[in-house]
């Protein structure tokens, strides 16, 4: 017989808890479906003794926070229940799913969606899904968060917003493995160790640093890159042997097969790493797209109607404060910041009414055929164009 849980609002910390012990159990291959959960390794795994007991401290340690309030009970049962409801979906409808959510919810968010696809055990497992992968690297961020650490060899890494690292250092060479996110990377000497290659390694190839300092972003189906100073060689996965060398001031775009866009300016390249010192700078970039990138930068869903997605932002934005960037927009553009609630915000179209603007409808068409597709955009407390 099925149970209805009740309708009680839980705390937003309360279910991202629920979410995150849901997916680190899944990982060790405890049963996360049980009301009580169990090890279903237990037995097999008794060869392994420290296996067995670091299961058992994370069993306990779920069993502790589960039992510690009411609401954390309700939040797991939650679910479970709503994990195992999903199992009806067809695996195609689940994936793509996950996959728009992803391009457009934070870590912890997806933590929720990952937690589901591994319920229904047809779309993929969730201890090898990419966000999984995310929330266990050795070096990440939240949504909003940026980051900066000295690596062993002296190597200076910045991770941006929602990003995530693994570092192997060996005896014969240096490698990252930017596992989601962007970094950029200023590389150490490494004079103790003979100077060892230094890789970068994304979903669509390797990029190994000729001395350098440079910035690497992943995509999905794409990853970029932009160098500051030396060079780096950049080798897609499926043709290494076509790889080419970037120098300072240069930068590419590339996926799988082959190279796709190329740059060679320098001020596009310092653009490009202007978010290590809290900045987005853009010239002439269509407001959906801003959007789309300023979106990075803070929880939940930013975006715009599509009749002024194409009005053109031009400026120096601080990514640490993204409403005050929102109030900026609403200054320089025939735009109106319509807040539905903290998770989703949505600039409008605004209409002249003698000299100031009015709000559009949601849905009616642009009424400002007479605003320039080019429009200046307020950057700190500056005009740009």
């Amino acid at each position: 017989m099925s149970r209805t849980v009740p309708s009680t609002p839980l705390p937003e910390a309360i279910t991202l808890a629920a979410t995150e012990w849901f997916v680190r159990l899944q990982a060790l291959g405890i049963d996360v479906n049980a009301e009580k959960s169990t090890d279903k390794s237990a037995h097999v795994g008794k060869d392994n003794d420290a296996n067995a007991r670091a299961n058992a401290d994370v069993r306990a340690g779920w069993q502790r926070w589960h039992d510690a309030d009411a609401r954390h009970a309700l939040a797991w049962r939650r679910l479970v229940e709503f994990g195992a409801h999903l199992r009806t979906i067809p695996p195609l409808v689940a994936h793509n799913t996950l996959v728009r959510a992803r391009a457009n919810q934070g870590r912890r968010r997806m933590l929720g969606l990952i937690a589901v696809a591994g319920v229904t055990g047809a779309v993929w497992s969730a201890s090898e899904s990419n966000s999984v992968r995310a929330w266990r690297a050795d070096l990440r961020t939240g949504v909003g968060e940026r980051r900066t650490v000295q690596l062993a060899d002296g190597t200076t890494l910045a991770l941006n917003t929602d990003s995530a690292v693994d570092v192997h250092f060996s005896q014969d060479e240096r490698r990252l493995r930017l596992v989601q996110g962007e970094i950029a990377i200023t590389t150490g000497a490494d004079a103790d160790h003979g100077h060892r290659p230094y890789f970068v390694d994304t979903a669509q190839g390797s990029l190994q640093a000729l001395g350098t300092r440079f910035v690497v972003r992943e995509r999905g189906d794409s990853a970029a890159v932009a160098v500051l100073e030396g060079a780096v060689r950049v080798a897609p996965a499926n043709r290494a042997g076509a790889a080419v060398v970037l120098s300072a001031g240069q930068g590419a775009s590339f996926d799988r097969a082959a190279l796709r866009y190329r740059f060679d300016d320098a001020s596009i390249a310092n653009a490009t790493a202007a978010w290590t010192q809290g900045m987005l700078i853009v010239h002439a970039m269509p407001l959906g797209d801003f959007l789309s990138e300023l979106g990075r930068y803070r929880r939940g869903h930013l975006g715009c109607a599509p009749e002024v997605a194409g009005l053109r932002v031009s400026g120096i934005y601080p990514v640490d404060d993204t409403d005050r960037v929102l109030d900026m927009l609403s200054r320089a553009l025939p735009v109106a910041v319509q807040r539905y609630t903290r998770w989703f915000v949505r600039l409008q179209p605004v209409t002249r009414t003698g000299t100031s603007f009015s709000s559009a409808p949601d849905g009616a068409p642009d009424q400002a055929p007479h605003v320039a597709p080019t429009l200046r955009a307020i950057g700190g407390d500056r005009t740009h164009t």
